[in-house]
């Protein structure tokens, strides 16, 4: 008996704990993210000639952040045009960028953010619930810019 309440509070802990609303506080209706801003801000980090980039900003405190990574590395077997750039948590922080979660996916075509938010909508960030592959693929098409804290996701709140 004992075994099993361990594991359901481990279950819970690692993986339900960090499970939720992207932007739980609803910190982008009142402060968004805004794509000039933010490809100002990142503009060292962008390559020049890459149509798609992805740039991701992890916590090496939060479990989500090491399955986004895995998420990522598929990714680009299955889509080798996709450039991708990771940024710690207070590296990001440091260029001035408001990260309400990690991991944040910031999804970048010709230069242009098109996507920010969760990575995928599941509890490992797994390649069934990705967000990013339709988008890089043309399968799915975006009017404009998403700025997506409303999806369900592994992920950690951040401090302002």
């Amino acid at each position: 008996m004992l075994w099993i309440a361990g594991s359901a509070a481990a279950f819970y802990w690692f993986f339900l704990g960090h499970y939720g609303v992207f932007d739980q506080q609803a910190v982008w209706q009142q402060q968004p993210l805004l794509p000039a801003q933010v490809q100002h801000k990142l503009k060292q980090q962008l390559v020049p000639d890459a149509v798609w980039q992805a740039v991701l900003i992890t916590d090496a405190n939060c479990s989500c952040s090491s399955f986004a990574k895995e998420h990522l590395l598929r990714m680009q077997q299955r889509q080798p045009d996709l450039m991708v750039k990771e940024l710690e948590l207070d590296d990001a922080k440091a260029l001035g960028l408001n990260v309400i979660a990690a991991p944040l996916l910031l999804l970048f075509q010709h230069q242009q953010l098109l996507y920010a938010g969760p990575l995928a909508t599941d509890l490992m960030c797994s390649d069934n619930a990705s967000l990013l592959d339709g988008i890089v693929s043309g399968t799915t098409q975006l009017p404009g810019f998403w700025l997506n804290g409303e999806s369900t996701a592994c992920r950690c709140l951040t401090t302002h």
